[in-house]
């Protein structure tokens, strides 16, 4: 079983991927969803724990389902 530090590396690298996806940078993101870029920055590092209201957030304006940006 992976280990939180990994799944919140692999969470951020889902986030990162989706938002380039779309070509977004991270303060374009993170003004849509109501937060500083670079609090997006320590997600996307893995450095920091998500909500679940913020996780719902970045999904919903990349139009993405929550589910497909956390790790396996």
């Amino acid at each position: 079983m992976a280990d939180l530090e990994s799944r919140l590396s692999m969470l951020g690298a889902n986030i990162r991927a989706a938002r380039e996806e779309r070509a977004e940078t991270q303060a374009a993101l993170a003004k849509a969803i109501g937060m500083q870029r670079p609090d997006l920055s320590t997600i996307e590092a893995g450095r920091q724990n998500v909500t679940i209201g913020t996780l719902y957030r970045i999904a919903d304006h990349l139009g993405v389902r929550a589910a497909s940006l956390l790790p396996g």
